[in-house]
């Protein structure tokens, strides 16, 4: 009491003081609007009502404020000080709307309007329980539009193995209305499960349940945690983060001063809102208008936020999230969706065309030369830059596939003309064994080009890993032992032999440079049936091909594991490292559904380990040998000399008559001519002067019913549609085979029966 008593003594100095802003604002004849808050400014709920009533009221009316004060100071004895003050203000300040910020201060100004504020209209913001028959005269307002059902609902979806609902709330007057809010709607949602009450203890009390609770069984919802029962204080930042500290289940919230808290998240009530649609009220009543004529505002004031850091801690199944949910600290989009390609076909890039290098490497340097300050940025950027260098890359590999045209063409010319017991046809069919893995190098390009993967394909995983093991022995350091453990039952995995191929090369050649000294590396396979683990690693469970790749190098540093995924991320020196090769290995295993993992020890090696899904069987990519029955006459069309020969031949190999042109146009002009001389056109499609698709066109305006076939070399997705408008549905890609062209002779010819080549 006698504290109050100087309260009390001092409430005429406490009037006069807070007359000075007011008088100074009187100078600029704008309305003042007393405002009495039920807390204190300096409290985040009030700060963000009071933020959002001035933005409201900007240039219409001047807020005076009166602090009740009654979450730090509930002691009722201080009241009569307090409303000196507000006595003081409405004496000096002559307000024009008097506003009460939730529901102490709407009933103190219901309790004091004939004796402060008569004749003064009303406006309320944050009333609980709104009764619309007991509307005072002259009065408007918006009600609490919080919705803790919501978002119990809401947890229950996110964790719907949890069977209990703990609730911290606090014995303050929030808290007891927080209590008669949740009695009312909590049963309908609970649907059958617990409702453990917290908070009506000591802080300790409370910390103690908290800690013991369980993640699998529990989820939390924190509503007021600022007084216990021994007296004790704390703001909402403070409560969130012991909350936080100390509690092991998902922790949900009503309130945005939990915002960003490192809590799951909810349906949490906007403080900024509410002060905003109470200011527009404000304001229609500063024009003219009468309280009695505004509705009051009934309308929820939430918004649903969750934090992605807390969904992926719990293991929250995003397909269970709403769409409207608001995501903080979630990874940028374009490398959750896209990360994967890019990384593989940049890996391909570097590690297969030297040209292709280089132009990553520069683009790389410009990057950090230009915007290293802003990582962020760049990503948000990239995806522009992937899209010019995808179309960059659909023109190098129609120049590849051009030249291994020709490879692949005279190797199979040359095997025509070996006997089968020839010295020289082993050399032959490793050229053409390298150019076809060449190729799949190319089709893994433009797979990129056209923003799609190459399909579903699998090989042989023990085979793989022999010849990646047969390839290492001989092109890496001598002093490094190359060895490999293989299952004989390990059977095929589901991803293509040139991906794996690949993801092998690049971890053993890390594994390389980390074995400067010499070492031994060992690759190993094994089939096992995931289940326990299927979850944790991201798998789905069933029968899987694991593989390892372990070293005895100098191992990685604990802070390095968990970067060396990033793309562009390396410990190397200048030039002799892009940052590259692991992320291509991670987005390959991520594209085939499988799982990778990392074990290393500084000193002492570094073991790589792959699950990828088993298959039941191996994909071939074998095309049988085949000639057209009947002599065909074909027109080919084509600007590189390389190709027109090699498939001129080739043709004549399979019994065609053959018309070769470099010149679209001057075949377009012979055809004129001589179209009923010609059964096939084979086209190229980019080609000076005029596009294969456009020479269809007119040959196809001249022979309706001549047959073309489009001999592509990078058949991007806009190419395939152009081709597919002129009226071309059959597309031979480069490289091709004899056998390939003496299949599609057959086909186009009409004829059912393949011959056994030469």
């Amino acid at each position: 009491m006698a504290d109050t008593g100087r309260v009390l003594r001092s409430a005429p100095l406490l009037a006069l003081l807070a007359c000075v802003p007011v008088l100074a604002l009187h100078a600029a004849e704008q309305p003042n609007v007393l405002v009495l808050l039920s807390y204190h400014r300096g409290m985040p709920w009030e700060d963000g009502v009071v933020r959002g009533m001035q933005e409201a009221l900007a240039g219409i009316g001047e807020p005076v404020y009166v602090d009740l004060d009654v979450k730090r100071f509930p002691d009722r004895a201080r009241v009569p000080a307090v409303l000196a003050v507000a006595q003081g203000l409405v004496a000096a300040a002559r307000p024009s709307v008097v506003v009460a910020v939730d529901d102490h201060a709407w009933e103190t100004a219901l309790a004091e309007r004939d004796r402060l504020f008569a004749g003064l209209p009303l406006v309320f913001c944050g009333v609980n329980y709104w009764d619309g028959a007991t509307r005072p005269p002259d009065s408007t307002g918006v009600v609490e539009g919080t919705d803790p059902a919501a978002t119990v609902r809401l947890a229950f979806r996110l964790h719907p193995q949890a069977r209990r609902l703990v609730v911290v709330n606090d014995p303050t007057e929030t808290g007891r209305q927080n209590r008669l809010l949740l009695d009312r709607v909590l049963p309908p949602e609970m649907g059958g499960r617990e409702v453990l009450w917290l908070g009506d203890g000591t802080f300790a009390d409370t910390d103690h349940v908290l800690a013991g609770l369980d993640p699998r069984r529990d989820v939390v919802l924190a509503m007021s945690s600022n007084l216990d029962a021994a007296g004790a204080v704390r703001s909402y930042d403070q409560a969130a983060a012991r909350i936080r500290s100390v509690c092991p289940a998902p922790v949900y919230a009503a309130w945005d001063l939990y915002y960003d808290k490192r809590m799951v998240g909810g349906y949490l009530l906007d403080a900024p809102t509410h002060g905003r649609r109470t200011g527009e009220l404000v304001a229609r009543i500063l024009r003219g208008e009468h309280a009695h004529d505004i509705p009051v505002d009934t309308r929820p004031s939430t918004r649903l936020s969750l934090d992605d850091r807390e969904l992926q801690r719990f293991g929250v199944d995003e397909r269970l999230i709403p769409a409207e949910a608001e995501i903080l600290h979630r990874p940028e989009s374009f490398w959750r969706a896209y990360g994967a390609t890019v990384a593989v076909v940049t890996a391909v890039f570097l590690l297969q065309l030297g040209t292709i290098a280089g132009l990553l490497v520069a683009m790389r340097r410009r990057r950090l030369a230009e915007e290293a300050a802003r990582e962020g940025e760049l990503r948000l950027r990239h995806g522009a830059r992937m899209d010019a260098v995808g179309q960059l890359a659909a023109g190098v590999a129609h120049d590849f596939n051009n030249v291994l045209t020709a490879i692949l063409g005279h190797a199979d010319l040359l095997a025509m003309r070996l006997e089968k017991q020839s010295e020289l046809r082993p050399h032959v069919e490793t050229i053409a064994g390298a150019a076809q893995r060449a190729a799949g190098t190319v089709r893994n390009l433009l797979a990129f080009a056209r923003g799609r993967s190459g399909g579903a394909k699998s090989c042989d995983a023990n085979r793989l890993v022999q010849d990646v093991v047969s390839l290492l022995q001989h092109a890496i350091d001598r002093r490094i032992a190359v060895s490999c453990d293989l299952d004989p039952g390990a059977g095929a995995v589901r991803i293509g032999g040139d991906e794996l191929q690949q993801m092998l090369i690049n971890l053993a050649l890390n594994a390389r440079d980390a074995m400067g000294q010499g070492g031994r590396l060992e690759l190993a396979t094994r089939r096992i049936d995931v289940q326990e683990d299927a979850r944790s690693l991201g798998l789905e469970p069933g029968w899987h091909i694991r593989i390892t790749v372990a070293d005895t190098g100098i191992g990685i540093a604990p802070e390095h594991i968990e970067r060396i995924f990033d793309p562009f991320f390396t410990t190397k020196d200048v030039g002799k490292g892009t940052g590259l090769g692991l992320s291509v290995v991670h987005g390959a295993v991520r594209s085939a559904h499988g799982a990778i993992r990392v074990a290393s020890r500084v000193g002492e090696g570094t073991t790589f380990t792959i699950w990828l899904p088993a298959s039941d069987r191996v994909s071939s990519a074998h095309v049988p040998v085949v000639r057209a029955p009947r002599a065909l006459r074909v027109m080919l069309v084509d600007d590189e000399q390389l190709v027109l020969s090699v498939v001129g031949q080739l043709l004549e190999a399979c019994g065609a008559t053959v018309h070769s042109f470099d010149d679209p146009l001057r075949a377009s002009t012979w055809f004129a001519g001589n179209g009923n001389d010609v059964d096939v056109a084979l086209l190229d499609g980019n080609m000076p002067g005029m596009t294969g698709w456009q020479l269809a066109i007119r040959l196809r305006e001249a022979r309706p019913d001549l047959r073309v076939v489009a001999l592509t070399g990078a058949a991007t997705a806009e190419a395939t549609a152009a081709w597919h408008a002129a009226g071309v549905n059959r597309l031979l890609h480069k490289p091709v085979t004899r056998e390939q062209l003496a299949e599609t002779l057959l086909q186009v010819g009409g004829e059912a029966t393949p011959t056994p080549g030469a």
